[in-house]
This record gives structure tokens, C-alpha cells and sequence, in this order.
């Protein structure tokens, strides 16, 4: 999994690199062989004049070509990265259950009906 980090005028400081990368790590460890690329951009929409205006807009690139774009925006950027990221992880989880109910590859049947680990009936 790529990740790419973009911030449109504000400074991107390592730690908040770190912080980044690590939430993202968090939120798609176990899909992670599903996803592809995400990248993050990181916006201060109205500069020093305060309120809700730090945006986090969060792309995702799945296996199969199909691209996820979410979007936070609060009041410090670190939650807005925290709610865009738990927002990813959550649709990501459903489009991948979307796309295994569709293909007929329920990951509970398979598991549930090993058809060559049971004995055959007579």
C-alpha cells in the first residue's frame, strides 16, 4: 500500500507526517492487500482566520481499479485526519463485502462450507 501525503497551505511537519502515515496504517492494516494507493490531502481552507476549515481529503485505490474519495473537515487538522481516516477504513470494509457478495465469494460461506474437508455422503 502507497501512501502519499499532499498539504495545500499549511506546513507539512514530520510529525505530522508521522501522525498521518500512522493513522492510516491503523485504519487499513487488515485491508491493506485490497488497497493499493491512498492519498491524503491536507487543507487549510480559510488560513489563520479559525473555525471549521481544516480539510482532509482522503483518495483511495482499490485492487480491482475502483477509487474511494472521502472528506473531514474540523477544527484542528489531526481530527480532521482521525474522522476522514475511521470514514476510510468503514468504506472500504463495505466495498469489499459489496464486491464479495457480488463475485458470490462470501468469506463466512467459504469458511463455514470446506466442501473438501468434509467426507462425501452416501
Amino acid at each position: 500500500m502507497r501512501i502519499e501525503i499532499r498539504a495545500r497551505h499549511i506546513p507539512l511537519t514530520e510529525t505530522l507526517r508521522t501522525h498521518c502515515e500512522r493513522r492510516v496504517r491503523f485504519a487499513l492494516d487488515r485491508l491493506s492487500d485490497r488497497v493499493k494507493e491512498v492519498v491524503l490531502r491536507l487543507e487549510d481552507t480559510n488560513g489563520p482566520r479559525g473555525g471549521v476549515d481544516k480539510a482532509c481529503k482522503v483518495t483511495l485505490r482499490l485492487e480491482h481499479g475502483k477509487e474511494l474519495t472521502l472528506e473531514s473537515k474540523d477544527t484542528s487538522l489531526v481530527a480532521a485526519v482521525d474522522k476522514a481516516l475511521d470514514r476510510a477504513g468503514n468504506a472500504v470494509t463495505k466495498a469489499v463485502g459489496r464486491a464479495q457478495r457480488l463475485a458470490g465469494e462470501s468469506v463466512r460461506n467459504a469458511a463455514a462450507w470446506d466442501f473438501e474437508a468434509e467426507p462425501a455422503l452416501s
